[in-house]
């Protein structure tokens, strides 16, 4: 007569006790083992499950961008290595680094703006303009040198080229800041 084995691994004693295994508690498993099984056990098993995945995952990732917690797809790509000139619906123009801060602002750091200034001469002269790239954090106010601008504010950027007159000055000045 042939004695029967009971394989149930989640029974006491995992084997009858008639066997030559002798009884007591199965070999315990590590905890990488434990994690391993309960990873195992979340993987989806048919391509409906896989689907759904899929599109939990979109859907997190949307409310992600809809709540300004991720930066959205429909921002341009800025070239981090470049300057960019910002230019507000006011009329007002910044040049720095941009980036996006989230749905609804940009971030500006490292921020130039231009400060024109007009000479008094005597009347038979015109009057003479004066353009000044200004370095922002200098001002009565103290600001850091960052910038939070709204999106619908900006009326467009653009990277400035290496050879930009304006990036050349910039250049100067971080250099004369440096020494």
């Amino acid at each position: 007569m042939t004695k029967l084995m009971d394989v149930n691994p989640f029974k006491k004693g995992g084997m009858d006790e008639g066997s030559d295994m002798g009884s007591g508690d199965m070999p315990k498993k590590s905890f990488s083992q434990k994690i391993k099984n309960a990873c195992r056990s979340c993987y989806p098993r048919t391509s409906a499950g896989w689907l759904a995945l899929v599109i939990a995952l979109v859907a997190l990732w949307g409310l992600g961008v809809s709540f300004g917690m991720l930066p959205s797809t429909t921002f341009p790509a800025v070239d981090r290595d470049a300057t960019q000139a910002v230019f507000l619906t006011n009329g007002q123009v910044y040049f720095g680094h941009l980036s996006e801060a989230n749905r609804k602002y940009l971030k500006l750091e490292n921020i130039y703006y231009l400060r024109v200034s007009q000479q008094l001469q005597p009347p038979a002269q015109e009057p003479q303009t004066q353009i000044n790239l200004v370095k922002l954090g200098n001002e009565l106010h103290a600001p850091e040198d960052m910038m939070y601008i709204p999106k619908d504010q900006v009326s467009f950027w653009e990277n400035l080229r290496p050879d930009s007159p304006v990036v050349q000055v910039i250049q100067q000045l971080e250099e004369q800041e440096n020494q």
